[in-house]
């Protein structure tokens, strides 16, 4: 056997956990807030496209404000306890059974602190090779260095031979496209890089739970009895 085969265990082991509440069982005012942003953020788009800015401007503020009305009420002591105990808990016991059940598996004692400490070090390499995007970023450096000077040098030109006025509308206008483009890359990039980096997303998700196994699990009796309770 093999580390990665290890690692296909925990990932299929995560498969049969569920991250996500399901609406339907979730507390009362989540689902009301939930139900209100949705719609109102649909109509607020719709009105948009269709020019009524005054009206969609007042409906995304009344959104912004319920959404932090339900923050506010979200993080109450007393909502907070019901989640931990509802879900919060719930989830985190079945993650540590699977992990623990992975390692039992694996012929891995989890009280052996050193050979879990190995794990971490060994999922540590593995994930170095996952990360695509560190080539490109270095020529992307590279070609930013290139490019910079080249446009400061031809804005200089432009600054000599344009009136004032124009600089500063032609100023604010590479602004504003500078920070679209930089919104929609930001946005693409995000959904990218949950894409590319999902197995070193994953890597990162099974280093915790060894970390997890190492703080509660290992030096604790009684929590590896309460696995069994789950």
């Amino acid at each position: 056997m093999r580390f990665c085969d290890l690692f296909i265990s925990y990932k299929i082991g995560l498969k049969g956990i569920k991250s996500t509440i399901p609406f339907t069982k979730l507390p009362f005012y989540r689902k009301i807030a939930v139900a209100l942003i949705f719609t109102f953020s649909l109509i607020s788009a719709f009105l948009l496209i269709i020019k009524y800015y005054k009206i969609a401007f007042i409906l995304m503020a009344t959104t912004i404000l319920l959404l932090i009305i339900f923050l506010i009420i979200d993080s109450t002591k007393r909502n907070l306890e019901k989640m931990l105990k509802q879900h919060y808990s719930p989830y985190s016991q079945k993650r540590m059974r699977m992990v623990i059940q992975v390692l039992e598996k694996y012929a891995i004692d989890v009280k052996n602190m050193d050979l879990i400490d190995m794990l971490i070090s060994e999922a540590k390499a593995a994930q170095i090779q996952c990360d695509y995007l560190t080539p490109l970023k270095k020529s992307i450096k590279i070609l930013g260095a290139i490019i910079i000077p080249i446009v400061a040098y031809a804005a200089q030109k432009i600054g000599e031979d344009t009136p004032q006025v124009d600089i500063l509308a032609l100023a604010i206008q590479l602004i504003i496209i500078i920070l679209l483009i930089f919104s929609i890359v930001f946005a693409f990039a995000t959904i990218v890089k949950d894409v590319l980096y999902l197995e070193y997303n994953q890597y990162n998700n099974f280093i915790s739970d060894l970390h997890q196994i190492k703080i509660f699990y290992s030096m604790n009796d009684k929590m590896l009895y309460l696995r069994n309770d789950i």
